[in-house]
């Protein structure tokens, strides 16, 4: 009887030993910032869109859209495919050149005239082929003239 307990023993350890396979995968909703605001010359805008990856699996994201409003005015609707994967826990930027609308244009043309920053708001859905997630997202904050660079907020 004694040799068929420790068989069971050695059983019931090897099977415990084949469930630790690793840290847990865990999925939470990406995050998407403004980074930086570049003003073109011509009337286009540069926005750095920076994608965060709060999980602890690498995302490829393939599809971004969103509206990005300036100063209370909303600047642009997007939707873009970033094609971009963000490993776990990291963050990679997107650029996306727009011409913006009149009165966001005008909000950011007053905040930078007086030398102050100007406050933004970007929401929309964010897609991920892999591991094929839709999330919400939405983030307010402001973004300040940088001295030194002309028409570049961050």
């Amino acid at each position: 009887m004694r040799p068929y307990r420790l068989l069971l023993l050695a059983l019931f350890a090897v099977l415990i030993a084949a469930c630790a396979g690793g840290p847990p995968k865990r999925i939470f909703p990406p995050q998407v910032t403004v980074q930086e605001l570049r003003l073109q010359d011509g009337g286009q805008w540069v926005a750095q869109l920076r994608l965060r990856n709060y999980s602890t699996v690498a995302m490829t994201f393939s599809r971004l859209q969103g509206t990005l409003t300036i100063g209370g005015q909303e600047a642009v609707r997007f939707d873009i495919d970033p094609g971009l994967a963000v490993g776990p826990g990291s963050t990679e930027l997107v650029a996306h050149s727009f011409a913006p609308s009149a009165a966001a244009r005008s909000a950011l043309d007053s905040a930078l005239a007086a030398g102050r920053g100007v406050r933004y708001r970007i929401a929309g859905e964010i897609r991920s082929s892999d591991p094929g997630t839709n999330d919400r997202y939405e983030y307010e904050s402001a973004l300040d003239p940088v001295p030194g660079l002309a028409g570049v907020l961050r």
